[in-house]
């Protein structure tokens, strides 16, 4: 029976927003889509989707939404966990669940939200049974202690466990999902998780790992016996942003206490600001919808300027391609057009991997675009940290020689 479906979309980026329109395809359904719920002339419906983050003053359009709606489904991780972009409640930003608002509320999880669990949750069918990630992965792990933790500065071939390579990977705490970063050999931050609180699961897990790692447990002037993060360590050097990485979409599920640093003024920008270098592009193509691509690209191709890295003309092409694809992506959304949507965005995921982009990295690509490319024309390579400044098209940040974002900027109008 064909129902009404409203979707809304909130705050921050619209990737989730747009890739409903794809609820069209096949579909009795009578769909329609609110780009400003402050706006929104109260109507009923079957259902409701949320899209977007959310804020406490966003709690009165919930409430008006919920009294309209036989059912409330929260779509993506920045309505339902918070997200990327609770990343910035570290700097005192209250982003916050839709669970916070309506307590009823349907959750699917996924950065991007699948597209075939928001229509079996519209349907009222039971959801697929998902595996963990690890189980689908094609990397095995040997649960061996590490002997040393790496960051994605370097690369490894390898079909062995990211974990066991000493790569943090959250594939552990994770189900499958659609977008598989995995497969574009990054390591899984946890878009999807299998249990409660995984980010803190995850950070015991790998701890437990690091078991081997010297740490510094001299006593202090004032008499402790334990002196980790006190002074830096062989742990400490390598895991520079806990947060970032074990708890990259679900800081406010965390248990853990909002964050006191002083932040930017721009939720988008205290998102970046603490973050490795090397994760830059994993975390802007998560967050910039329909403008992911030039958003990584230019955060790539400042630092490969700034740097004077070598970047081949295939690479080059290849995104040159990429940038028009966004271009086309633009015009399909604007006129809700769910088939060229769809062939749009199966072009994109066969280039960069997926819709987040994983496969986009310094220098080129991560993994193969095609079985009989010659891989060496556009693959990424090994970079060095080089502390400063860089700037290219709507972005400028600078880092540390850690390679941690000490300030990042962005023309979000450009976005």
């Amino acid at each position: 029976m064909a129902v009404e479906v409203k979707v809304f979309q909130f705050n921050g980026c619209n990737k989730c927003f747009t890739e409903s329109i794809l609820l069209k395809l096949d579909s009795e359904d009578k769909v329609t889509y609110i780009e400003n719920p402050k706006g929104w002339k109260e109507e009923k419906t079957d259902i409701a989707v949320i899209t977007g983050y959310l804020l406490p003053e966003d709690g009165k359009i919930l409430e008006s939404i919920t009294k309209n709606s036989k059912k409330v489904i929260g779509y993506g991780d920045c309505v339902t966990m918070g997200g990327i972009f609770a990343l910035a409640n570290q700097n005192g930003h209250k982003i916050t669940p839709l669970k916070e608002f309506i307590d009823n509320a349907s959750s699917i999880n996924g950065c991007l939200g699948e597209i075939m669990e928001l229509n079996q949750e519209i349907k009222g069918k039971s959801p697929v049974k998902l595996k963990g990630l690890c189980t689908v992965c094609k990397r095995k792990s040997t649960c061996d202690y590490m002997e040393a933790v790496h960051r994605q500065i370097e690369f490894e071939e390898s079909d062995v466990c990211f974990n066991d390579l000493g790569y943090q990977c959250n594939g552990f705490v994770a189900q499958e999902c659609k977008e598989r970063c995995i497969d574009y050999d990054a390591p899984c931050r946890g878009c999807k998780p299998m249990v409660a609180r995984s980010g803190i699961r995850m950070l015991g897990m790998f701890g437990t790992l690091m078991g081997n790692i010297e740490v510094a447990t001299e006593h202090s002037v004032k008499g402790a016996t334990d002196k980790l993060a006190d002074e830096d360590d062989d742990i400490t050097r390598s895991v520079p942003d806990v947060l970032g990485n074990f708890f990259r979409f679900t800081l406010p599920t965390s248990g853990l206490p909002q964050g006191r640093i002083p932040s930017t003024g721009s939720v988008l920008e205290d998102v970046f600001t603490g973050r490795l270098i090397e994760e830059l592009p994993l975390i802007a193509g998560l967050l910039a919808g329909n403008k992911s691509i030039s958003l990584v690209l230019n955060i790539l191709e400042a630092y490969e300027t700034g740097t004077k890295m070598e970047v081949g003309s295939c690479t080059k092409k290849i995104r040159k391609h990429l940038r028009k694809l966004e271009g086309d992506l633009g015009k399909a959304t604007e006129s809700q057009d769910a088939q060229q949507y769809k062939e749009i965005t199966e072009k994109i995921r066969k280039i960069a991997g997926n819709m987040n982009l994983s496969n986009l990295f310094f220098g080129g690509f991560r993994s193969k675009i095609t079985e009989y490319d010659n891989f060496d024309e556009y693959k990424a390579h090994p970079f060095d940290v080089v502390e400063g400044s860089y700037a290219h098209g709507c972005v400028e940040y600078k880092i540390d020689s850690d390679g941690k974002v000490t300030d990042f900027k962005i023309k979000e109008e450009a976005l």
